[in-house]
C-alpha cells in the first residue's frame, strides 16, 4: 500500500507531479541561461530563473526513462547533479526517473529500536555472484535466518567502474546503474521490510575538489562557479546545506530507507549546524509519517588502533581477499582492517551515533542530561574502554587470526555495548572482497548495466559455494547463537554503557566485561591470548550458569567451560575463546 501523507516535495533534480508532469530545479547562480536539452526529441527547453540561484521548469515532454543534460550559456553541457540515474555513467546524460510510480507494500513496517539493530555491512557488487541489488533479495533469508535486523548497503551512488568504487560527490541522489538502479533499491527495501529489516545507506557527506569534465558539484554548473568560494561564502555553504539535507530526505521518503550512516560529515564546515537541521528535518518527517529514521554519524579510530598504513577506518583502502580464505582448522586470512573497524565501540544518542573524537559541540546539541545510557557516560565509556583495551586490541589485530579468533572477535561484537556490526562472509568464515578505493582513470559506463568483474563474480560464486563446507555451518550456527542471545539478555540488548563494567589489569591477555539491566546480570570473559589463561571472577555475590561457550566442542572448539560458577570462582579460559555467564536468580 502506498502512503498517503503529503510529502514535502524534492526540490532538486527533476520529479514528476501526479499528472506526470516532469518539474525541473537546478542551482545554477551565475548563468545567463539555462536550458535542458532532451535527448530523445533532441529538443530544448529553456528555464526560467527564480531566486537564489535557482532555474525552474515545467513540461510533459519529458518521459520515465528520457535522457537529459542542462546547458549553461549555449555551451557548457552537463549532467544534473540530482540525477537519480546515470545510464552511460559520469559523462552521460542523466535519465528522467520517477520515484512515485513504485507501488510499496510497506505500511505497517516499523523500524526497530536502535538497540535492536544488529547491522550486516555488505559490498552490493561482491555480496552476491551477480553484484545487483535484485540479487541480495534473494539472499535475505540467510541474513533473516542469522538474526541480523538492518543491513548496510555500500556503494549505492555511481563509481567510476566496477574495479574503482570511489564514490563521488555530484551524483549523491543516483543509484549505481550496474547494481540495478533507483527502481531495484526500491524493490530491494520494500522486501527488507517484508522480511523484518531496515536498511541502511553508507552515504559519504564530505567536501570534495572540483571533479573533471565539467560537471558541476552541488548544482554549480556555471563557469564563473569559483566566485562562490571566494566572494560569497555563505551562499555556497546554503546551497550545499540544502543540497545535502534535500539527499537525505529523498532516502527517506521516496525510497523508505531506515537509517543513513554519515561517513566523513566531520569534515564539512559547520557540521554541527548541519546535523542539527538534519536532526530537524527528520524529526519532523517522524511527526508526519510516524516512522523513525536514524542518522549514524560514524566516527574516526583512535589513533593507537589503526594500523600503522592508515589512521582513518572510513577511508581505509579495501583489497580484493582471494575466494581460497576460508576459515579452518588451520588459519584464516582475517581481514585486519575489519577488525581494527570492528574494535571501536560506538554509542548513540538518540538518532545519532558519536563520541568525543566527532564533535565536542554535539554534546550541546544533543545531550540528555540524567537520561539512562545518554550524556557524559557515554563519553566516558568510550575512553575507558579505549585505555583498557588500547594495548590488548592493537597487539591482537596485528596477529592472524584462526577459527576460534572469528569466534572470539564475534563475541567481543556482538556482547559490546555498542551496536554490533557484521561485515559480510564472516558468519561463515569468508570474507568476501571489498573492492579496492584506487584512483583509476574513469572509464564511460556502457548503456546497460555493466556486470561485475569476473575474478570478483567468481570469488562471490566461490563463497557461497563453500557455505556448506566445514567449518563454515558450524560458524554460521555460532552466529545465530550470538545474535539471539543478545536479543534474549536485556543486559545486552540494551545499549547502557552506565551499567557495563570493564575489568582488564595492564599487561593481561585477558578481558572481563559485566554489563547489567534490572535484574539481569551478565559476565563476559575473553582471552585474546594463543595460550590457556586463568581468570578469577569479580566478588559480585553471585553464581552462574554458563549461556555461551566459544570453545565448546559444539562449536569444534578445544573443550568446554564448567557449566556453572560460584562468585570469585577461578577457572581456565582456553586460547582466543569468550564464555558467556548469567547470574542466576
Amino acid at each position: 500500500m502506498s502512503h498517503t501523507k503529503d510529502y514535502h516535495q524534492r526540490s532538486l533534480g527533476l520529479t514528476f507531479t501526479p499528472d506526470h508532469t516532469a518539474q525541473i530545479t537546478v542551482w545554477a547562480p551565475f548563468a545567463q541561461k539555462v536550458a535542458v536539452s532532451i535527448q530523445t526529441g533532441s529538443s530544448e527547453l529553456p528555464l526560467q530563473k527564480g531566486t537564489n540561484g535557482d532555474w525552474h521548469g515545467e513540461t510533459d515532454q519529458i518521459k520515465p526513462g528520457d535522457l537529459y543534460t542542462f546547458v549553461i550559456n549555449d555551451e557548457q553541457e552537463c549532467a544534473d547533479p540530482a540525477s537519480l540515474i546515470q545510464p552511460q555513467g559520469f559523462y552521460g546524460p542523466s535519465q528522467a526517473f520517477d520515484t512515485s510510480a513504485f507501488y510499496w507494500e510497506d505500511a505497517h513496517w516499523v523500524n526497530p529500536p536502535i538497540d535492536d539493530y544488529i547491522i550486516y555491512e555488505l559490498d552490493i557488487c561482491t555480496f552476491t555472484p551477480e553484484g545487483t541489488l535484485k540479487a541480495l533479495i534473494h539472499k535475505l533469508s540467510h541474513l533473516k535466518k542469522l538474526g541480523v535486523t538492518a543491513i548496510l548497503l555500500r556503494p549505492i551512488t555511481p563509481f567510476l567502474n566496477p574495479q574503482s568504487q570511489q564514490q563521488s560527490a555530484p551524483f549523491l541522489y543516483a543509484v549505481q546503474t550496474s547494481c540495478g538502479g533507483p527502481a531495484h533499491l526500491q524493490q530491494l527495501v520494500n522486501a527488507c521490510h517484508f522480511e523484518g529489516i531496515a536498511v541502511i545507506l553508507d552515504m559519504v557527506y564530505q567536501r570534495t575538489e572540483q571533479p573533471a569534465k565539467g560537471f558541476g558539484n552541488f548544482g554549480l554548473l556555471a563557469r564563473s562557479q569559483a566566485r562562490t568560494l571566494t566572494d560569497k561564502p555563505d551562499f555556497f555553504r546554503e546551497a550545499h546545506e540544502r543540497y545535502l539535507i534535500e539527499n537525505m530526505m529523498m532516502w527517506f521518503q521516496e525510497f523508505h530507507i531506515d537509517a543513513i550512516q554519515l561517513r566523513d560529515i566531520q569534515t564539512l564546515p559547520d557540521a554541527d549546524q548541519l546535523l542539527h537541521r538534519m536532526r530537524e528535518r527528520t524529526n519532523a518527517l517522524t511527526n508526519l509519517t510516524g516512522r523513525q529514521y536514524y542518522l549514524l554519524a560514524e566516527h574516526d579510530l583512535p589513533q593507537p588502533m589503526c594500523s600503522n598504513e592508515d589512521k582513518s577506518s572510513s577511508d581505509r583502502v579495501r583489497k580484493p581477499i582471494s575466494s581460497g580464505n576460508r576459515a579452518d582448522s588451520a588459519r584464516n586470512s582475517f581481514n585486519q582492517d575489519i577488525i581494527a573497524r570492528r574494535c571501536q565501540t560506538r554509542h548513540y544518542q538518540e538518532s545519532y551515533l558519536y563520541d568525543a573524537h566527532f564533535s565536542e559541540v554535539l554534546d550541546e546539541l544533543f545531550d540528555r542530561e540524567g537520561a539512562e545510557g545518554a550524556g557524559e557516560g557515554v563519553l566516558s565509556l568510550s575512553q575507558t574502554c579505549y585505555k583498557a583495551q588500547n594495548n590488548l586490541l592493537e597487539t591482537y589485530t596485528t596477529q592472524p587470526l584462526n577459527t576460534e579468533s572469528v569466534k572470539l572477535m564475534a563475541g567481543y561484537i556482538l556482547v559490546s555495548p555498542c551496536i554490533p556490526t557484521l561485515f559480510m562472509g564472516e558468519e561463515w568464515g569468508h570474507m568476501n572482497p571489498f573492492l579496492a578505493l584506487t584512483q583509476d582513470e574513469p572509464v564511460r559506463m556502457a548503456e546497460k548495466s555493466l556486470p561485475v568483474d569476473q575474478e570478483i563474480q567468481s570469488a562471490s560464486a566461490s563463497a557461497w559455494e563453500g557455505l556448506d563446507e566445514p567449518p563454515s555451518p558450524t560458524l554460521y550456527r555460532y552466529y545465530q547463537s550470538l545474535t539471539a542471545l543478545r536479543r534474549q539478555q536485556p543486559a545486552l540488548y540494551h545499549l547502557n554503557p552506565r551499567h557495563t563494567r570493564i575489568i582488564h589489569q595492564e599487561g593481561e591477555t585477558t578481558l572481563l566485561m559485566h554489563r547489567w539491566h534490572k535484574t539481569n546480570d551478565v559476565l563476559c570473559l575473553m582471552n585474546f591470548s594463543s595460550e590457556k589463561q586463568i581468570v578469577t571472577l569479580p566478588d559480585l555475590g553471585e553464581s552462574w550458569q554458563k549461556l555461551l561457550d566459544s570453545a565448546d566442542p559444539v562449536w569444534e572448539g578445544p573443550g568446554a567451560s564448567p557449566e556453572l560458577l560460584a562468585s570469585k570462582a577461578t577457572l581456565i579460559l582456553q586460547p582466543e575463546s569468550i564464555v558467556v555467564y548469567k547470574a542466576q536468580a
